[in-house]
């Protein structure tokens, strides 16, 4: 009775494994409903939707405003300026009659014209201009700012290239995920074959119970991990919106085929290959900068020369009665002797920030060599492993093969049936897994040297933002 109790007990787990199945399809999202995208829609959307792409596009666009900024110190500076002046201190008051050209001899007469004069009007219209002519500073600030706006369109190339990676890695565990459905399924139908033909041979008075139960176990375990790949299907789904920027992160599936790579090939026939990356050329270009910000400081030690003019109008009445015009036009210098050595201070942290950009760029250098070394090796272990993972897929087939034949010829045991039924479910999943580890491999090769945005979407090689 108590054998006969465990037994029914056990023959419950795939009808408990199927409810639970029930209850857990309508909390995912309809197939037909679920948006699907192929990989070089995935991209393209990834280019236009990521935020962080968009952030650095906007840092890559002040930057360059930052530049015609800059520019506009060494242009011409136009201004108009117009104002109305009442007063009654005297020497404002006869300065702007004498403006007014309305200065006569009978105003010398008495003295008290220029003590206590009457309140004066004046609407004074002034049209001045500042044009530099020599300014150390404009000048290299200018260089500077062009140079900073390279660094940021190489820094938005980069951003490019891992979004453009991130969406690779979500669309290859996608597809990943879903051939886990379909192993998770396989195995299912497997289990529920071996069940059926445990029954078979039970019924017929030539099996055992034990091997109906143990069966049965393995079906609720196959249940099992049908959930738990179908969860992750769902989670990578989400993750792929996400790296494509879709607002709510809502699952998004990929149709077509997965994307595939070229092979570097060894590395002793390309070199390290890290010259092309976008992240190497930004650093570059601010160790350049950091050189100029030295030359800045050291231009304070000289002088600064500019031309200003002015063409001015006084009207009493009205702005629109003109009394008089009047221009002026002249040269003037600048030149800071001594500011409380400031001057010193700030070269000497000049000096300080370019050895720390140097430091920075060589440790960049040192990390890029590093990750495309690692990218050749995963490529190496990715291939060998997908070699190895088809030859295991290839003898765990055979394998269940002959051990369902024994059984059902009443000459193998079901424990070593489903043995060989669990390594058949594991060489399918690592055949899957090894597969898409090479296409990953590859695609990290071209990410490690710079080149993956370039191949997967060529149009964005002419797209780099630099300041010509």
């Amino acid at each position: 009775m108590a054998r006969h109790a465990r037994f029914s007990s056990l023959s419950a787990l795939p009808g408990a494994a199927l409810l639970l199945l029930t209850f857990w399809f309508p909390l995912l999202p309809a197939a037909s409903a679920m948006e699907a995208v192929d990989f070089h829609q995935a991209v393209a959307r990834t280019l236009s939707n990521n935020v962080f792409v968009s952030a650095a596009g906007e840092e890559a666009v002040a930057a360059r405003r930052d530049t015609d900024a800059a520019r506009g110190h060494l242009l011409p500076s136009v201004r108009f300026d117009e104002k109305f002046v009442r007063t009654t201190v005297p020497a404002e008051a006869f300065g702007l009659k004498m403006n007014q050209e309305k200065l006569l001899a009978s105003d010398f007469a008495d003295v008290s014209n220029f003590n206590s004069p009457p309140p004066r009007n004046d609407f004074i219209a002034t049209l001045s201009l500042e044009q530099p002519l020599f300014a150390p500073k404009a000048y290299i600030g200018y260089g500077m700012a062009k140079v900073e706006a390279n660094a940021k369109g190489q820094d938005l190339y980069r951003r490019k290239e891992d979004a453009v990676y991130r969406v690779i890695t979500a669309v290859l565990d996608v597809i990943t995920a879903r051939q886990f459905v379909e192993v998770a399924d396989q195995g299912l139908s497997d289990a529920r074959e071996h069940l059926r033909i445990a029954g078979s041979l039970e019924a017929a008075g030539m099996g055992l119970a034990s091997d109906v139960m143990r069966v049965n176990v393995a079906v609720a375990s196959a249940d099992s991990s049908k959930v738990t790949a179908e969860s992750r299907l769902e989670i990578a789904r989400r993750r792929l919106a996400l790296a494509m920027g879709v607002p709510g992160a809502p699952p998004v599936d990929v149709t077509g085929p997965p994307p595939e790579f070229p092979d570097p090939g060894p590395p002793w026939e390309r070199g390290s290959g890290t010259s092309g990356r976008a992240d190497l050329r930004a650093s570059s270009l601010r160790v350049a900068n950091a050189v100029r910000y030295v030359r800045l400081r050291r231009s304070g030690y000289l002088p600064e020369i500019g031309l200003a003019a002015a063409y001015q109008v006084d009207a009493e009445d009205s702005p629109f009665s003109p009394d008089n015009r009047s221009w002026k036009v002249g040269v003037g210098l600048t030149w800071n002797l001594f500011d409380g050595m400031r001057r010193e201070a700030e070269l000497g942290k000049a000096a300080a920030e370019l050895r720390r950009t140097q430091a920075y760029h060589r440790g960049m250098r040192d990390q890029a060599a590093f990750e495309a070394a690692q990218a050749d090796l995963g490529v190496k272990e990715a291939t060998l492993r997908g070699e190895i993972a088809r030859a295991a897929l290839a003898s765990a087939e055979e394998g269940v093969r002959l051990l369902t034949s024994r059984y059902e010829n009443q000459l193998g045991r079901m424990v070593d049936l489903l043995d060989a039924q669990t390594a058949l479910d594991g060489a399918r999943a690592a055949r899957i897994r090894a597969e898409n580890d090479v296409r990953l491999s590859r695609a990290q090769r071209l990410y490690a040297s710079g080149g993956l945005l370039s191949f997967v979407a060529p149009s964005e090689e002419n797209g780099k933002e630099k300041i010509r």
